[in-house]
C-alpha cells in the first residue's frame, strides 16, 4: 500500500476522534488541561506495540523522541483550548495552513528535500481546499477571533516541530521504536501539567466526571480512534514527505464535515453542523480542491 493510503485512513480515524474531542470537551471534560492530561496518561497504551520492534536507542535520540512527544501533547493542549472557543471548522484550517508552511520550510532547509512541481501543485490544492472550507463561517468580533487564533497558531508551531522531529527519527530508527519512545514524551508532558496548581485543580475536578462509566468508556473509545489514526499517519510520515503528509490533513476536515452533517440530521442534540445551501456549496468547493490535489499526488506525484 502507498503511504498516501495510510494517511487517508489515518485522517479518517482522526476526524472521528476530533469530533469526539469536541463533544467530550462540551459535555464531559470541559477543561483542556484535564483532557490533555488524560491524553498523556492513555498514551502509555502504546506499550502493546513493544513486541513489534522496541529496543534501546542512543540517549540523544531518546531525548528527541521525548521532545517530539512533549511538543505534540502541548500542541493538543492548545488545540483543545482553541476548540473550546471556536468550531473545529475555524480552528483546523488555521492549524493546517501554518503547519504546512512551517514543515515546507524546515523539510527543505534542514533535510534538503526537493519537491517536484507536481508535488507542490498537489500540496497547494490540498491546503487551499482545506482553508476554503472555513470561509463561510462568520468569525465574529475581533475579541472572539483573538480568543481562538492565538492558541491555534501556537498549536501549529508545536505540531510542526513535533512532526519534523518524528520525520528525522524515522530516517534513523524503526517505525515502532520511534512511535513507542515518543509516547513516553506524551506521558511525561501530561504529568508536567500537574505542576501548575490551577491545572492540577482542573484535572482533579475533571476526573470526577470519569466516575461515570459511560463517560470514561466514551473517552477511552475516542482515544483508541485517535491513537489508531496517529499510528497510520505517522507510518505514512515514515514513508512520505512530511509536508505532503500534513497537506493531506485537509481530508480530515472533509471527513469531519461529512460525519458532522450526518450527526446533525440524525442526532442534532449531540452535534450541530451548518447545512445551509451557502455552507454546503462552500464546503463542497473545498472538498473538490482537496480531492483534485489528492488525485494529482496519487497518480502523478513523486
Amino acid at each position: 500500500m502507498s503511504w498516501i493510503s495510510f494517511a487517508v485512513f489515518g485522517y479518517f480515524l482522526q476526524a472521528v476522534s476530533v469530533l469526539g474531542d469536541k463533544i467530550i470537551l462540551k459535555k464531559i471534560l470541559p477543561s483542556p488541561s484535564s483532557y490533555a492530561f488524560w491524553q498523556g496518561i492513555l498514551s502509555l497504551g502504546a506499550v502493546i506495540l513493544i513486541p513489534f520492534g522496541f529496543s534501546l536507542i542512543p540517549t540523544d535520540k531518546i531525548f528527541i523522541s521525548f521532545l517530539a512527544g512533549a511538543f505534540w501533547l502541548y500542541g493538543l493542549f492548545f488545540f483543545f483550548t482553541a476548540l473550546r472557543k471556536a468550531d473545529a471548522s475555524n480552528v483546523l484550517p488555521v492549524v493546517l495552513s501554518i503547519t504546512a508552511i512551517l514543515l515546507f520550510i524546515m523539510e527543505g532547509f534542514f533535510m534538503g528535500h526537493q519537491f517536484s512541481p507536481t508535488d507542490l501543485l498537489a500540496g497547494v490544492f490540498m491546503v487551499s481546499g482545506s482553508v476554503s472550507l472555513s470561509l463561510e463561517h462568520r468569525w465574529g468580533h475581533r475579541r472572539k477571533i483573538r480568543g481562538f487564533i492565538i492558541p491555534a497558531v501556537v498549536t501549529a508551531f508545536l505540531f510542526a516541530f513535533s512532526t519534523f522531529l518524528m520525520k528525522y527519527l524515522f530516517g534513523t530508527e524503526s517505525f515502532f521504536n520511534v512511535f513507542v519512545w515518543s509516547r513516553g514524551g506524551l506521558f511525561l508532558a501530561g504529568l508536567t501539567l500537574m505542576l501548575s496548581p490551577e491545572y492540577k485543580k482542573e484535572i482533579f475536578q475533571g476526573s470526577k466526571s470519569l466516575r461515570n462509566q459511560r463517560a470514561s468508556v466514551s473517552i477511552v473509545i475516542n482515544k483508541i480512534f485517535g491513537a489508531s489514526g496517529a499510528l497510520f499517519v505517522f507510518f505514512a510520515l515514515s514513508r512520505g514527505p512530511a509536508t505532503l503528509v500534513n497537506a493531506l490533513q485537509g481530508l480530515q476536515y472533509a471527513f469531519l464535515f461529512i460525519i458532522g452533517a450526518f450527526l446533525s440530521l440524525w442526532i442534532p442534540t449531540l452535534h450541530k453542523e451548518s447545512l445551509s445551501p451557502k455552507a454546503i456549496m462552500q464546503k463542497v468547493f473545498g472538498i473538490v480542491f482537496i480531492s483534485f490535489g489528492l488525485f494529482i499526488l496519487y497518480f502523478y506525484g513523486n
